[in-house]
């Protein structure tokens, strides 16, 4: 199997929701075993799935690329990985090789919990699409995500909450990118404005990613051991997503309904 081969079959598997290579393997082997009769050793797909992950990630980008002229605004916002139950805070090992890659505890205000894992930052478009994401420690600043990013498009809306409130943030993505980051002011604050009700609705847009992610692609159902193969995983599954998302717009369908795009 060729390299192209392992990035179709890694986002294919993660499209139908299969997050699991023993039992891609299994229905690989058993229902389809004449469509695939040059199928490596599933250990060996593993590891050049990772080896891959770099090109994997390229999929989700190309998409982006093509259904950047769609939307004008885009979101920011973040969504916890947990990949360590808070029993085993004190004894686990899993993750561990690197203190650079380990796990951290942090707070999910949504959940109203603590968690040991990992934050899934995203930027999308108001119509749903992906246009790029990252993986950062649960204890670290939802602002620290924008103060690092590589681009951003040129001219546009950027909706966050209130995590990303900075002054220096705001005026760095303008000056860099031209990009005007639009965040609700806290109550106290002396220049306080009521947040535009049509912003508080396009932020509604990335609540609805999110639960794709995590009903549909199952971000929160970890099998991994290592952050390589954790990271390897969420590439897989937001590259499907988007490969599910262009379908869709091949299709003249909505693009953010992706349990329909394998209808046809």
């Amino acid at each position: 199997m060729n390299d192209l081969q392992i990035v179709a079959l890694s986002c294919c598997m993660e499209a139908l929701s299969i997050d699991s290579e023993n039992l891609l393997w299994s229905k690989l082997k058993t229902d389809y075993a004449d469509q695939f009769t040059t199928l490596i050793d599933r250990s060996r797909f593993n590891r050049r799935r990772k080896r891959l992950s770099e090109k994997t990630e390229r999929v989700q980008h190309h998409v982006s690329q093509h259904l950047d002229h769609l939307s004008s605004t885009m979101i920011v916002d973040s969504v916890p990985i947990p990949v360590i139950k808070m029993v085993r805070e004190r004894s686990f090992r899993s993750f561990k090789h690197d203190f650079e890659t380990a796990p951290a505890k942090g707070y999910s205000a949504v959940n109203r919990s603590w968690f040991i894992g990992y934050k899934l930052h995203v930027v999308i478009y108001d119509n749903g699409a992906i246009q790029q994401a990252g993986i950062t420690k649960a204890n670290v600043h939802d602002i620290n995500f924008l103060k690092e990013i590589d681009s951003l498009p040129a001219k546009k809306s950027l909706l966050g909450d209130r995590a990303y409130i900075s002054q220096t943030v705001q005026m760095d993505l303008f000056d860099q990118y031209q990009v005007k980051l639009k965040v609700p002011n806290r109550r106290n604050q002396h220049d306080y404005r009521k947040y535009p009700k049509k912003n508080r609705s396009k932020r509604q847009m990335v609540e609805t990613v999110f639960s794709q992610l995590c009903d549909h692609l199952n971000i929160r159902r970890n099998y991994a051991k290592s952050f390589v193969g954790l990271a390897t995983r969420l590439t897989s599954k937001l590259s499907a997503t988007s490969l599910l998302q262009f379908i869709n717009f091949k299709n003249g369908l909505k693009i953010s309904k992706i349990k329909h795009a394998l209808a046809f």
